[in-house]
């Protein structure tokens, strides 16, 4: 009868227990040569045996990080006939040697293993530094704008699937290697950090702009590798925290592209209004499905009059939640998203009363804004900037989720010629004060008042769009913005 496998617990390097899973299939041999490195051996090394067989010498690597974790009596079960090599001693003996590795433990400790195993990789055939790889979804936002402001610079853009498979990516790497992987909310990049350590074997810079909430991306990364990546960043309240971490943050705003946003006539001067967005958080329930809200918090929120409960407020009021690892920290988005909802609809109601109201989004409009006119959703690329001129204002609420961060309307409504009302947050701060002065307000009252006070001055009104429309297409576009990603990851 086979003896029981040993169940060994292991806290990997996010310090999460799991028990570690025993048996040889759980043992992979890569490569070709007479000598192994065995990287890692598993919880039960005598398994080892049946593939070394014919070995002319087995090294077997030294890594603090695992021993440590495994029970007093496991180092004694390593056979003595292995010869024990240090970390640094792996890049002079991989070439020409066969690696048997412990899969599991690639995940247990990404940060250790995924490089590793991507240094056995070919290095790649043709060096392109003048290509950037985008991974995205197929109808992926801002990365339209990022290849035309690749080629502007003279790059060459190439797409790639948003959840690019290892195996892909290796095959990729093998023809040829770009001088920059940028991606977008950790598109392309894998929880474990295998694609990363791939890429950065090859030798390709890669870094992430975060244009959501950071920490909500974060929630599915599984490894301690991320924290090497430049990570920039839409909003720079996360900067502190993110570098609490141990994160390299930036902050690198939103733009625009006179491509998809250019000129044209001039919005009309009356007092009407359109809203374009989406009802709720997208895909909501689902991403929020674990977490819990205490009620008492929900009531004080409600009670501040603008966007105070906004994600730096919830992690005020809940400083125990970690913002990572784990998904607890979508418990303070879930607040800041609930908030925002009302924030939305207050406003709206506000502003259905007091003019002509248009909103462009779902059919959940209906209930949220009784009796407002609703019409359906427009392509971003295609409809927005002719929704945005025929309005004689465009309104923009800021997402609570970002307690300093702007929206793509801050940017894109002024460039086409339209004219933006949008809530006072502090990310305004890029533009000059008197230009976003006239334009803002705190509360919903507040934002009743703007389009007939606007209106009755179509003078101010004209002098300020174009000054908007200068500003914003000379200062913010994205080609500034990738100039500038380039100069940091190049220094």
């Amino acid at each position: 009868m086979p003896a029981r496998p040993i169940r060994v617990k292991f806290k990997n390097e996010l310090g999460i227990s799991t028990t570690l899973p025993a048996g040889e299939q759980y043992l992979r041999l890569l490569g070709g040569g007479r000598d192994i490195l065995v990287l890692c051996p598993g919880p039960e090394p005598h398994l080892c045996a049946p593939l070394l067989s014919g070995a002319r010498r087995v090294f077997v690597l030294r890594v603090p990080e695992f021993e440590s974790r495994m029970p007093a009596s496991w180092p004694g079960s390593v056979p003595p006939e292995w010869e024990r090599v240090p970390m640094e001693a792996v890049p002079a003996l991989l070439p020409g040697m066969r690696v048997l590795h412990y899969t599991p433990a690639t995940r247990l400790l990404p940060s250790v293993y995924a490089p590793l195993l991507a240094a056995l990789h070919p290095a790649p055939k043709v060096r392109r530094p003048a290509d950037v790889w985008l991974p995205c979804p197929e109808k992926g936002l801002i990365v339209p704008e990022l290849e035309d402001a690749a080629i502007a610079l003279g790059l060459r853009p190439r797409r790639l699937p948003a959840a690019i498979q290892t195996a892909d990516l290796v095959r990729a790497l093998e023809e040829e290697a770009p001088g920059l992987f940028l991606s977008v909310n950790f598109h392309g990049l894998d929880p474990w950090g295998e694609n990363q350590s791939l890429l950065e074997a090859a030798g390709v810079a890669v870094a992430v702009w975060c244009v959501d909430n950071p920490f909500h991306l974060l929630t599915g990364q599984k490894n301690l590798l991320w924290k090497r990546l430049p990570l920039f960043v839409t909003d720079d309240w996360f900067i502190g925290p993110l570098r609490s971490l141990g994160a390299d943050a930036r902050h690198l705003p939103l733009a625009v592209s006179p491509k998809y946003f250019a000129p044209g006539a001039a919005c009309p001067s009356g007092r009407d209004l359109t809203f374009v967005g989406r009802s709720s958080f997208p895909d909501r329930d689902r991403f929020f499905a674990a977490c819990r809200i205490p009620e008492s918090l929900i009531r004080e929120a409600g009670d501040l009059p603008g966007r105070q409960a906004h994600f730096g407020w919830w992690r005020d009021r809940l400083p125990d939640i970690p913002l990572w690892p784990g998904n607890d920290v979508r418990i303070l988005g879930l607040g800041a998203e609930t908030a925002s909802a009302a924030w939305r609809r207050n406003c709206l109601n506000a502003l259905n009363a007091s003019t002509e109201l248009t909103v462009i989004g779902d059919d959940a409009w209906r209930s949220l804004v009784p009796g407002v006119r609703l019409l359906p959703p427009v392509d971003y690329y295609a409809g927005l900037s002719d929704a945005c001129r025929r309005a004689s204002f465009t309104l923009n609420l800021t997402s609570l989720l970002l307690p300093r961060g702007l929206t793509q309307r801050h940017f894109d409504v002024w460039a086409c010629g339209g004219f933006l009302l949008t809530d006072d947050t502090p990310g305004l701060s890029i533009f000059p004060p008197d230009l976003t002065r006239p334009v803002t307000f705190e509360t919903p009252e507040q934002a009743a008042d703007l389009p007939a006070a606007l209106a009755a001055a179509p003078k101010r009104k004209d002098e300020l769009r174009r000054a908007w429309q200068e500003h914003i297409l000379t200062e913010h576009s994205y080609v500034r913005r990738l100039e500038v990603l380039l100069d940091a990851v190049r220094a």
